[in-house]
């Protein structure tokens, strides 16, 4: 009985020990940005401008939470909150950007946030 018992237990605990986990699964938000150039004024500012700085969003006129992303320095100083927010999925209210574009929003901000 006691073999019987000691050889369930081994087994479940070689199949809970063993897992294949994905990195992108495990740390949301974690990408790679080895291949990616990401520049503000080519990539990240036309998603912005298309998708955030709208009205009744982030337009000049905007008295929100987020305020207006209309220029680079605005946009800088919300870099952080903004990849969080793409990431998550939580911006842009009402649409969703693909994951090219997050990529590129996040790649962005990983590499310092520059105006380029």
């Amino acid at each position: 009985m006691n073999w019987r018992f000691i050889s369930l237990l081994a087994i479940i605990i070689c199949f809970t020990g063993c897992s294949y986990d994905k990195e992108e699964l495990l740390y949301p938000g974690m990408v790679d940005c080895s291949s990616v150039n990401a520049s503000f004024t080519i990539n990240v500012q036309p998603i912005i401008q298309a998708s955030c700085a709208i009205a009744g969003c982030h337009d000049a006129a905007s008295t929100n939470k987020g305020g207006p992303f209309t220029n680079y320095n605005l946009v800088k100083n919300k870099a952080s909150i903004i990849k969080s927010q793409v990431t998550s999925g939580a911006m842009p209210q009402g649409s969703s950007l693909s994951a090219n574009q997050i990529k590129l929003i996040s790649c962005w901000v990983d590499s310092g946030a520059l105006n380029n």
